[in-house]
């Protein structure tokens, strides 16, 4: 049996977990107030949408599909994150070395003037000629505040920005409202961090591993930027098909179901809670002929007044899911639905007709 350790006489005292709170949790909470006050004070983008965590057990079967909880810990770590990655640019810039930035340009006006539109439909105002900010957005979550639309406004929010990407070029990020940003704290699954790391390893003379000289950062950002374009819709497609296992097992279930988009062709839908997104086209609706209402974002049926709106709940069958190809397969329950939070109180209650109807998987846009 090995002999147990003992503290030499002359040596420190074991740490307790006091000791270790009062030295070094409360001052990494303290620094995170501050570093969360400064974010405060400069106003960046905050959309709060839920992601999705899938449970496995210890075999690899699934167990449940449930939106990710989000507590001060994950904003502590983000934040210190932020900060590093921050720290890690202008130092670059000191030594006018070169970086590669993490790149989020502003919106283009074709997309505002969609989301003013939009906005429209729920009767919220949106000035196009203001100056952009992250703050311009936050302000419009904050007068739509807890609305049973909130989620689909949140989602048309995040659909006007741009798309994140690399580049040697400094363009700033808005959403984060930084100037300097690139991506440094990931050096083992993110090139862009690596090459980050190599170019300080460089500029500091801090020993091997340093850029060689002849590195192209702009070309290098465009397919880092594509094979990470190429990386989420994966990450997307495997997330859904994991949907769609879980809920292979629940066929024959009613389910509530919420309209997230509505086009001249069907609407989108998905299951609340889970994900699960899909198309339910319009010649599943029924024999007659659904007039599609752009600015109000809803199909309206032309003899039977039936209206499915934006941001409307349903109650779904669930007849078929694939766990394959991600696609799911419903039915419309034979009774009556109240529409939630109607766009302007044009949509009315919808008796369904029990007709099938198909909801495919769809990829979802970041």
């Amino acid at each position: 049996m090995d002999a147990p350790l003992h503290r030499p006489a002359d040596g420190p005292p074991p740490r307790t977990g006091e000791d270790l709170a009062r030295d070094v949790l409360l001052p990494l909470w303290a620094c995170w107030r501050a570093l969360a006050a400064a974010r405060d004070r400069r106003a960046p983008l905050e959309l709060d949408l839920p992601e999705r965590r899938v449970i496995l057990d210890d075999a690899g079967r699934l167990l449940s599909v449930a939106p990710r909880e989000r507590l001060d810990a994950h904003r502590l770590v983000e934040d210190f994150m932020i900060a590093a990655n921050v720290a890690a640019a202008k130092a670059l810039e000191a030594k006018k070395a070169p970086v590669m930035y993490r790149v989020h340009e502003p919106p283009a006006r074709e997309k505002l003037v969609a989301l003013k539109e939009y906005l429209a439909t729920y009767d919220v105002a949106f000035a196009l000629g203001q100056v952009v900010r992250p703050a311009t957005f936050n302000h419009i979550l904050d007068r739509v505040g807890d609305a049973d639309f909130r989620p689909q406004v949140m989602e048309q929010v995040l659909r006007t920005q741009t798309q994140a990407y690399y580049a040697p070029a400094n363009l700033g990020h808005f959403g984060l409202a930084l100037g300097s940003y690139g991506h440094f704290t990931s050096p083992i699954r993110r090139y862009a961090d690596l090459m980050v790391h190599r170019a300080l390893v460089s500029a500091y003379a801090l020993g091997p591993g340093g850029l060689k000289g002849n590195e192209d950062f702009e070309r290098a950002g465009e397919a880092i930027s594509a094979l990470e374009r190429r990386a989420m819709e994966a990450e997307r497609d495997t997330l859904d098909r994991y949907v769609a296992a879980y809920l292979s097992e629940r066929t024959g279930e009613v389910m509530p179901v919420r309209i997230t988009g509505v086009t001249n062709f069907g609407f989108f839908a998905r299951v609340e809670g889970i994900g699960g997104d899909g198309l339910m086209p319009v010649r599943d609706l029924g024999g007659e002929y659904f007039r599609f209402d752009e600015g109000a974002r809803q199909l309206v049926g032309e003899d039977s007044g039936d209206v499915y709106a934006q941001g409307q709940r349903l109650d779904l069958r669930l007849v078929e899911a694939n766990p394959v190809s991600g696609a799911l397969r419903f039915e419309l329950p034979d009774r009556r639905i109240e529409p939630a939070a109607p766009a302007r109180g044009r949509a009315r209650v919808i008796k369904h007709r029990g007709r099938p109807a198909n909801i495919r998987h769809q990829g979802r846009r970041k």
